[in-house]
């Protein structure tokens, strides 16, 4: 009777731990930010996790008048942990310097924190001139 009741014990107690051991669930926000040595009009930036513990659920533009649109992108890739964002903007007032073009939304789940890596795939002004920039994240909590 002992060991069936030590049984019952346990089998309660995994029971119990199971249901409410769900990993925890958080929202941050990623900026993107994108530093140009001339009037940026069109730019294109890869990101990604490659810790495989954020998803990405909203997108929206960034800061300047040019780019307060939400950049493009493919929505089905944003649940893939990495997506291709880009926009351009025709505005005879651009920004140059240092300017948040976009921010990404993520869910991160696990105690692993994500490890965003952001690539410039290009960068121009106007007349489709390429131009030299560099790009830059900054994670926030929440939205």
């Amino acid at each position: 009777k002992a060991r069936i009741a030590i049984i019952l014990m346990l089998a309660i107690a995994v029971f119990a731990r199971g249901a409410g051991d769900e990993p925890p669930v958080r929202f941050a926000s990623v900026d993107i930010i994108i530093n140009a040595s001339e009037p940026l009009a069109a730019w294109q930036v890869e990101l990604r996790d490659e810790a495989s513990t954020a998803v990405i659920v909203g997108i929206e533009g960034g800061d300047h008048p040019a780019f307060t649109a939400p950049p493009f992108y493919d929505p089905a890739a944003m649940q893939q942990g990495r997506i291709i964002l880009a926009a351009y903007s025709t505005n005879a007032d651009l920004p140059s310097g240092s300017t948040r073009v976009a921010r990404v939304h993520v869910q991160i789940t696990g105690t692993t924190p994500p490890n965003y890596v952001a690539t410039l795939t290009t960068a121009g002004t106007t007349g489709a001139k390429k131009i030299n920039a560099t790009v830059q994240i900054a994670e926030g909590v929440g939205s």
